[in-house]
């Protein structure tokens, strides 16, 4: 997998409101997903109820179940306690528990916190829709934007901002290969993570003659040489 960062731009100062909206409902479904899914709860059973519940279409539903999953089975591998998770950061939560942190360093530390916990959006991407149907990137004359999905079709746009790596997310764009989107509130800012499959081409060297192994380190004039 190749992820690439981005930082996402706004011209019109409404659409972060609404962004910030989605993102907010968004985070809130994928931390109930957690919570149904250690419960026992299925996938086709837990999708509709985020629908309905959090006001989300059947992508970002979906996105949010896997998302939960992710991370249930990183905390697996980890050895780590599957109910004692803290969405928001633990070190974060600590802090704002200190009974001697207050004023600007206490707001400063509970933006954070909110950020973290409540400025999330993810979609997988669908090869059958060639890239991304939720957050889709657009190439047009004047730059290169992320197209954002908020409510049975109607869009908002951001500008994508990512330096030389910008010729790399055309190319995801044009590949016409699925490309999964993920956008996080951070300082204030938006920013995106880009991932795509990567293709390797056929094997064509194999073992299948044996192997030579050589090693030319030793001086002076010296090669070794194993062969099977």
């Amino acid at each position: 997998m190749r992820t690439i960062h981005a930082k996402l731009l706004f011209d019109n100062p409404q659409d972060i409101g609404i962004l910030k909206n989605l993102m907010r409902r968004w985070s809130s479904a994928y931390r109930y997903a957690y919570k149904r899914l250690l419960e026992g709860v299925n996938e086709k059973v837990l999708r509709p109820e985020l629908m309905k519940l959090f006001g989300l279409n059947s992508l970002y539903s979906v996105g949010a179940i896997q998302k939960a999953q992710a991370l249930i089975s990183s905390r697996k591998e980890l050895g780590r306690s599957l109910r004692k998770v803290i969405f928001g950061g633990r070190k974060l939560f600590k802090q704002l528990q200190k009974k001697h942190i207050n004023g600007k360093k206490y707001e400063e530390l509970k933006r954070k916190w909110k950020e973290k916990r409540e400025g999330n959006l993810y979609s997988r991407g669908q090869a059958h829709f060639k890239g991304n149907l939720n957050l889709r990137i657009e190439v047009k004359e004047n730059g290169l934007f992320l197209r954002i999905n908020t409510d049975r079709r109607k869009y908002i746009y951001a500008r994508i901002s990512a330096g030389k790596r910008e010729k790399e997310i055309k190319a995801i764009a044009f590949s016409g290969k699925a490309y999964s989107v993920e956008i996080n509130l951070e300082n204030g800012n938006y920013y995106a993570k880009f991932t795509i499959e990567e293709e390797f081409p056929p094997i064509e060297i194999t073992k299948a003659y044996g192997v030579i192994g050589i090693d030319l380190n030793a001086f002076p004039e010296h090669m070794a040489w194993a062969e099977t």
